[in-house]
């Protein structure tokens, strides 16, 4: 059979045997106070007085045992072998019982019935065995009393009985052999239930140990999760949250108290998710996306998905939601997209470039000799200039669309190139051909000087497109600024070079953010919507990666560009 953690040959464990000990003392402490008042309420009917020679051994019988249990209930503080003790107060149990039947007539006595109760006590202790040596114990003891009494050797005392009557031998033998058959079967009995007691409670803590394994199986995995969890009542209030639903959601575990889940998911419908339960399927429950402003201030897109809980009785009682991140998903997938967009106005630009270069070359020379011929004519020469600004204009379309033509994943001429100078480079062309003036203000703050490998004119290309477009966002003034940094990444072991163009100017709406880099998409009168997409080609084509900032509506606009330091060491500053 199997045992409790720390149970002994008997069956009994320590901590539970001292408990049962705790309730044997108690239990004795209240049959020697009803001795005490049953002695006392005798004694005041017979001669109304509480002191008589004839009830002192009762009084006496009765301090003993409150002595007794109170050295018991010391001694359990300071013994550590309690089995002895239980031993120990079984044996003094056994001995009172005999001396209170001695004090109460012997044969005529009406307490033999408590050496039952020592052999319950010695079963519930310590086990079946135990319990039928007590019963042998009690049927020797109480033989050789009765037997000592019926030779003469002793006299029992006459408290609380009437005068003793003389009885032969069959008497004596038939009262013998009655206690001693009830004694044996009392033993048995008692060691069988104590034993079926023991087996219940070894197969209730296997059930309990079995469902604290199943509780903290549940919590792990609960715990453990990735994804969000949330339970909710019928009225949509949040009952439960996992730990990943607290990181996702930025929100204390207090901060989900009663609160509404609309309030997070607004778009949620839980008369779909019960239409959904009650609709026989296989196909898992329909996932939904949302938006959902994180408390720091970013934008996250949770995809998630509804579905019942049910008790036993298939009464819907709650619903349990699973969420997760999904903002770098959409991230990447809309990289993707735009990916495949860029090659496709590549291949575009490379069908219709060469078809437009040489007839616009040819142009561009007619009109240089048309203006050598024309002479001083003020109308021929406006014509003429107009001729050759719109030829320009043109060539720059056809020079973009061959940048977007070019299919190679890197530029054959990798350099390592110093990105400070770069940009200090880069801001005097833009002071040289006046893309500045006198309101705008540009502020380089180089927190590193690092190396990053990269074609130089890429590099140049992509800050010059940049600059000109923060430059053009403030077109009565306003501040540039240009930061270099490293950024070491959590979880990963590279360092990145980030360079930070920022301006003042009035901003990027989101539907404009959404398509910022998308071929042809503008929204100047006269761009052609390809620099932005030149830009995020050639830092792919570098194995970088290009992010874009607002600091609120209406108010400043940051690109940051991150690219892999080079392996040579870089000089901070």
């Amino acid at each position: 059979m199997a045992k409790l953690p720390g149970t002994n040959e008997n069956g009994t464990d320590e901590s539970r045997l001292g408990s049962k000990l705790k309730k044997l003392l108690l239990y004795r402490l209240i049959i020697a106070v009803f001795f005490l008042i049953v002695t006392i309420a005798v004694q005041s009917r017979r001669d109304n007085t509480l002191i008589g020679d004839l009830f002192n051994p009762l009084y006496l019988f009765s301090c003993i045992l409150f002595l007794f249990t109170i050295f018991g209930t010391l001694s359990l503080k300071y013994l550590h072998r309690l089995k002895l003790l239980a031993i120990f107060q079984l044996l003094f149990d056994l001995g009172s019982v005999t001396v209170l039947v001695y004090m109460t007539g012997g044969i005529e006595s009406s307490f033999s019935s408590l050496y039952v109760l020592v052999i319950f006590s010695a079963a519930l202790l310590l086990g079946r065995r135990a319990s039928l040596f007590t019963a042998l114990a009690c049927s020797l003891i109480y033989g050789v009393l009765l037997d000592l009494q019926y030779f003469g050797f002793i006299s029992p005392l006459k408290l609380a009985t009437a005068p003793l009557h003389p009885h032969d031998s069959g008497t004596y033998f038939f009262d013998i052999l009655v206690d001693t058959a009830a004694f044996f079967l009392v033993g048995f009995l008692a060691g069988y239930f104590a034993r079926e007691l023991q087996s219940s409670k070894i197969r209730i803590f296997e059930k309990e140990s079995d469902l604290r394994n199943l509780q903290t199986l549940h919590t792990s995995i609960v715990r453990s999760m990735s994804s969000g969890l949330l339970t909710v009542d019928l009225e949509g209030r949040i009952q439960f949250s996992n730990d990943a639903a607290v990181k996702l959601l930025g929100i204390s575990p207090e901060g989900f108290s009663n609160r509404l889940i609309i309030e997070i998911f607004p778009d949620i419908d839980f008369s779909r998710v019960q239409a959904d339960t009650n609709t026989p399927s296989t196909l898992p429950p329909t996932r939904l996306e949302t938006r959902y402003n994180h408390p720091a201030g970013l934008p996250i897109v949770f995809g998630y998905s509804a579905s019942a809980l049910r008790k036993e009785n298939e009464k819907l009682f709650g619903y349990l939601i699973l969420f997760t991140d999904l903002t770098k998903r959409k991230a990447f997938e809309e990289h993707i997209q735009r990916m495949e967009r860029l090659v496709l106005a590549g291949r575009l630009a490379a069908e219709i470039a060469h078809e437009i270069k040489n007839p616009l070359a040819a142009m561009s020379g007619a009109a240089q000799m048309l203006s050598n011929e024309t002479g001083q004519n003020p109308l021929n020469l406006r014509l003429i200039g107009l001729l050759q600004r719109e030829i320009e204009r043109v060539n720059t379309l056809v020079t973009q669309f061959l940048w977007m033509a070019k299919e190679s994943p890197q530029s054959e001429r990798i350099e390592e190139v110093a990105v400070c100078p770069a940009i200090e480079e880069i801001v005097t062309l833009l002071k040289a051909n006046k893309k500045t003036c006198t309101a705008h203000t540009v502020r380089t703050d180089f927190r590193a000087a690092p190396l990053i490998s990269i074609d130089p004119l890429h590099l140049r290309r992509v800050l010059w497109n940049l600059f000109v477009n923060a430059i053009e966002a403030m077109p009565t003034g306003g501040e540039l600024t240009v930061a270099v940094s490293l950024q070491c990444p959590p979880k990963t072991p590279n360092t990145l070079v980030r360079i930070d163009v920022a301006d003042t100017g009035c901003g990027i709406s989101d539907p404009v953010l959404q398509r910022i880099f998308d071929p042809f998409f503008t929204t100047k009168d006269s761009g052609t919507g390809l620099g932005l997409s030149i830009v995020y080609q050639l830092v792919e084509k570098a194995a970088g990666r290009i992010e874009v900032k607002r600091k609120h509506a209406g108010v400043g606009t940051t690109f940051s560009l991150f690219f892999p330091l080079s392996t040579s060491f870089s000089l901070a500053k």
